[in-house]
């Protein structure tokens, strides 16, 4: 069997022992590249359309991705390719991500976080994760999410309209890229809403560039009028304007999700999709919990941004983008940063050494428990 896998993706022995894997750049995969391949492993940078596929002999594509925008789901049905993708698989990584750019807001705002409001705009796997941990961290939590709304569940949270939740202190968005239908998401907040904005308030979004519309925004900052801004994600990527990087508090190459174990769950529920359809035997070797340990008390909202800093310093992705800038090529120096990514764990592959206190215990729980998804 012929497969032929994004080189970003880790964790690709098992599909190795099903045949021969090719590693390829996912920004410039091309027909020919792909050959004779009868599998094709990507992520979120490979547009997996006709232009890509027609005329080769592909017949299992998998995304190690939460979203699938960058896929023509129609085409692959109509061509009878079996799809599958990875939702869910980097959502601890994500949230990590959110609580800690939550935690450098709010200090750059010189204000707690404990007893503001938050408004989490998407509730799936990521965002159902960050409105529960930022509801441990104290802090009043609403959501928006008119499709689950409409289905009427029992969620954590009260589900609020959009313009209702752009009135929170922070709002942090988790919704995929979808461009039609009464619940688009490109633009989802435009000039009118960003004018609703205004510098007290904190937003963050993690989960695609054009969610936001990225020149409105860079008005909005440029003004003075906006809001405290981390952006991971971009409208122009691989390009990112250097206006608007300046604007926000810090920014980043796309790589939220970017942990190891997060890559690794990806790349497991591809196989185990693909052995499902193939009716293999798709067990895995469970990975070892590290003995490793993170050292610190927990009393405040300090000593908690210092320990999630052991794991990861998000303002270093913030440095790193900056100077990728200078490149000759900025596109390609952005797709270079999350190729040699530096490794990253979530904080559950460490244990904890440290007095919390009472009020900060429900956090720590979630932040260091297992509950991997691929095992």
């Amino acid at each position: 069997m012929q497969i032929i896998a994004d080189a970003n993706m880790p964790g690709l022995a098992p599909f190795e022992a099903l045949g021969t894997v090719t590693r390829v750049d996912g920004r410039t995969l091309t027909a020919e590249q792909i050959g004779e391949a009868q599998v094709l492993l990507v992520r979120s940078v490979t547009r997996v359309d006709a232009a890509l596929l027609d005329g080769t002999q592909v017949r299992f594509v998998g995304s190690a991705t939460i979203g699938t925008d960058h896929v023509d789901l129609e085409y692959l049905a109509a061509r009878g390719i079996r799809f599958a993708h990875a939702p869910g698989c980097n959502a601890r990584a994500v949230a990590e991500y959110v609580l800690q750019a939550s935690l450098l807001l709010a200090d750059a705002g010189s204000r707690p976080l404990k007893g503001r409001t938050a408004a989490v705009v998407g509730l799936g796997n990521v965002g159902s994760r960050v409105a529960d941990w930022l509801t441990a961290l104290g802090i009043e939590v609403v959501a928006c999410d008119p499709p689950l709304a409409r289905q009427g569940p029992t969620v954590s949270c009260p589900l609020v309209p959009l313009d209702e939740a752009l009135q929170a202190d922070l709002i942090s968005l988790h919704v995929p890229l979808t461009r039609d239908g009464e619940d688009a998401t490109w633009h989802l907040l435009g000039a009118e809403r960003l004018e609703r904005l205004d510098p007290a308030q904190m937003l963050i979004n993690t989960c695609r560039g054009p969610v936001i519309d990225n020149r409105a925004l860079l008005n909005r900052l440029e003004s003075g009028q906006g809001p405290r801004t981390i952006l991971d994600v971009w409208e122009s990527e691989p390009t990112v304007p250097p206006a608007l990087l300046a604007q926000v508090l810090f920014g980043s190459p796309h790589i939220a999700g970017y942990s190891l174990e997060g890559k690794l769950n990806g790349t497991r529920m591809l196989y185990r999709a693909f052995c499902d359809w193939q009716g293999l035997d798709s067990s895995l070797p469970r990975a070892e919990q590290d003995s490793a340990t993170l050292a610190g008390s927990v009393d405040s909202e300090s000593s908690l941004l210092g320990l999630l800093q052991q794991a990861y310093v998000l303002p270093q992705d913030h440095h790193r983008l900056a100077e990728s800038l200078n490149d000759e090529e900025p596109g390609r120096a952005f797709d270079g940063l999350r190729k040699h990514y530096p490794l990253r764990h979530e904080l559950h592959h460490w244990q904890h050494q440290g007095e919390v206190a009472s009020e900060w215990q429900a956090i720590m729980r979630r932040l260091f428990e297992r509950d991997e998804i691929a095992g």
